[in-house]
């Protein structure tokens, strides 16, 4: 019997070994794959490493390096703060001297804390300002678009600048409407959105869509301009838009004019960039942005990038010194070895989203990480990773939100340029949990595939075979 059981226990690696790696063989053609699996229990009985040495582009599985070097640097009660300065005087209704907006990078400001913090003049009865109104933007350094971002996404919300004046998300939404066959599309985008926008597209059948490669396009810029055209489909009534603000200061300039108008305040100089370059300014107001915790649930669950970003060059703030990706990711990297012992030397990061194409991550350091925050769930970063058919980008994955994965996933997602990654635990049917990381690279597939797509055939083969294996 002792010897019956002996075997049995060095054939089940190898019987198991046969049986996910037959599936590896179903990835898509010509793609790479990375995969560990790794039990949080020394008696679970499954254990995989397969390529979990290769760089591959981590997406948005690289936000879990990111929320865990903010939690552990800034706390997860901080909150990012806008600061409104003051020098001169005021004489009855007028204020002899400038005043100073100094903006540092919160994800969540609005219209309304910019209304807050501009009604501090109507509350001290200034109706004219005999001076300029500065944006003080000095706060970050460098590229507001991180190295590697896709040039063609630079005009979608997802790849909004990661700019020290963040207003509204830097995000402005509108739409086309399909007016009939053959007809010219009617844009929209509301009268209060300070952005211009001209449209040639044209409503067209798919058929001819198709045929004549008729796709929608934007052209960009100067400033905050924007150019549509080619063709929308007539199977849709409305088509809604969401565009990402090109210029940060001319769209934070333009609001900062229009709630001047709003108070029915005249303000005699400019509204232009500069910062608090002497003693003389004081600080009369500020508004705070929710607190970390809440960002970067929201983060986690939504795949934010714009959170990701400003709280990645936010970390580069920590010495003192103005905020940029370089010196946010010095800083991501060293708070991770320091506190996890990950060592991130060989990693390259140019960004704190996952959206640039120059991200190169291992599935062993990912797994590494996992394995350190479920020795703390106490973390933000463990308690916020989305839900297999609950919640967040994992609600409607078609490979996880069905029995037997519903509610048996809590993982991170990942997917540009060719990747499609998941990151994070799984329990399976034998009450166990594990540390999982799949890594999906160099995807090509055609343009029309069936429903559903052989990626999403793959990783639910996978990820089932885990759950009732494991």
């Amino acid at each position: 019997m002792l010897l019956r059981l002996f075997i049995l226990l060095i054939l089940a690696p190898v019987v198991h070994a046969a049986e996910w790696k037959k599936i590896l063989d179903q990835a898509p053609a010509g793609s790479q794959v990375a995969l560990v699996v790794e039990p949080l229990s020394a008696n679970a009985p499954l254990q995989i490493h397969y390529r979990d040495d290769r760089f591959l582009p981590p997406a948005s599985t690289l936000k879990l390096f990111t929320a865990t070097a903010a939690e552990l640097e800034l706390g997860i009660d901080h909150r990012f703060e806008t600061r409104f300065w003051q020098r001169g005087e005021q004489a009855g209704g007028r204020w002899q001297g400038d005043w100073l907006l100094e903006f540092r990078g919160a994800p969540d400001l609005n219209r309304q804390q910019l209304a807050e913090l501009l009604g501090e003049l109507r509350q001290r009865k200034v109706r004219e300002i005999d001076g300029d109104l500065l944006l003080d933007i000095s706060h970050f350094s460098g590229y507001d678009r991180a190295i590697g971002w896709p040039w063609n996404n630079l005009g979608v919300c997802y790849s909004a600048p990661a700019a020290a004046l963040t207003l509204e998300g830097n995000c402005v939404a509108a739409s086309l409407t399909n007016q009939g066959k053959d007809l010219p599309a009617r844009f929209f985008v509301p009268a209060h959105q300070p952005i211009e926008v001209t449209s040639e597209v044209v409503v067209r059948d798919q058929d001819s869509i198709d045929a004549e490669f008729c796709e929608l396009e934007s052209l960009v810029g100067p400033g905050n301009r924007y150019h549509l055209s080619g063709c929308i489909s007539d199977r849709r009534e409305v088509l809604p838009l969401n565009f990402a603000i090109n210029d940060p200061v001319a769209h934070g300039k333009a609001l900062v004019r229009q709630e001047l108008n709003r108070l029915g305040i005249v303000l005699r100089g400019d509204i232009r960039t500069g910062r608090r370059d002497t003693s003389d300014w004081q600080q009369v107001k500020q508004v705070q942005s929710a607190p970390l915790q809440v960002l970067l649930t929201e983060m986690l669950q939504d795949s934010d990038n714009l959170i990701a970003d400003l709280t990645l060059k936010n970390l580069g703030t920590v010495d003192n010194t103005s905020g940029s990706f370089a010196r946010g990711i010095r800083t991501l990297k060293s708070s991770i070895r320091a506190h996890t012992g990950i060592d991130l030397e060989l990693a390259k990061l140019a960004d704190g989203s996952g959206l640039s194409r120059d991200n190169l991550l291992q599935a062993g350091q990912l797994a590494q990480l996992l394995q350190w925050l479920a020795r703390h769930p106490q973390m933000t970063t463990y308690q916020a990773l989305p839900v297999s058919g609950e919640n967040g980008t994992l609600k409607y994955r078609r490979s996880t939100r069905k029995e037997p994965l519903k509610g048996a996933i809590q993982a991170k997602s990942g997917t540009v340029n060719g990747s499609r990654n998941l990151a994070g635990y799984i329990n399976t049917a034998s009450g166990e949990r594990y540390v999982f990381v799949l890594m999906l690279s160099g995807i090509s597939l055609p343009d029309k595939m069936p429903r559903p797509t052989p990626v999403t055939v793959f990783e639910k083969s996978l990820l089932e075979w885990i759950y009732h294996n494991g």
